[in-house]
């Protein structure tokens, strides 16, 4: 007689595995530990994901679309213009909650391990897309100067993030404030010297940042989805 189904079997992996993650380090968890921390068989947890790194691209992914769910209720109740440097800080103070992708970006290998700067495919070139169209409708809007392709600033945009990734592997690992100290200075100096000169259309750049944020939450819902 088959065993009936798990409840929320892979919801309880993930948390399993993110649990793990912070308590020993990933490259000293085992998927024997995370089937035993859900109260399932290893098995069950095999019939979910194929190994040890699609659950932690799976783990990595639902810290994502938290953040990006945070940062999209940021932006919707924002007073004030959502400008680039406030989407920053918006995002460094998501990332700062989720811990996980704060040790991915302070380069922590106690956590991750060498996972971190191993990870790489096509979803990335198509945000890049994404982000390319947010920068020129922010440039349409005012909010950002017309004069700088924006291709040029979408890849200005893409070198500091990777940078901040590999960074820990040259300088040694951060702490978190003084990841949020650097973004924070790089999102002062990018305002200062990509500013427009006006008039600002608030209400449009509202609308870009929104789409921008939605095309990202469509994508990690479709990455987390079993296939």
């Amino acid at each position: 007689m088959p065993r009936p189904l798990v409840p929320d079997r892979r919801a309880r992996i993930l948390a399993a595995a993110a649990e793990s993650i912070v308590e020993s380090g990933w490259p000293d968890t085992t998927v024997a530990q995370i089937a035993e921390r859900a109260g399932i068989g290893k098995g069950a947890v095999y019939r979910e994901f194929d190994g040890k790194d699609e659950i932690l691209a799976a783990v990595l992914n639902r810290s994502m679309r938290r953040m990006t769910a945070q940062v999209h209720r940021r932006v919707v109740d924002a007073e004030d213009l959502v400008d680039l440097p406030a989407v920053y800080r918006f995002g460094v103070e998501a990332l700062l909650s989720e811990p996980l992708m704060l040790a991915l970006y302070l380069g922590d290998d106690s956590v991750l391990g060498d996972h971190v700067r191993e990870v790489g495919d096509h979803r990335y070139s198509v945000r890049m897309g994404w982000l390319t169209d947010y920068i020129e409708k922010l440039q349409h809007a005012g909010v950002i100067a017309n004069d700088v392709a924006s291709d040029t600033i979408t890849r200005m945009l893409s070198v500091f993030t990777i940078g901040l990734v590999n960074a820990p592997g040259v300088l040694g690992a951060g702490t978190a404030d003084e990841l949020t100290d650097t973004v924070a200075l790089f999102a002062h100096l990018m305002g200062a010297g990509l500013r427009g000169t006006g008039p600002v259309d608030a209400p449009a750049a509202r609308r870009a940042q929104l789409t921008l944020l939605d095309q990202l939450s469509d994508q990690l819902t479709q990455l987390e989805e079993p296939q």
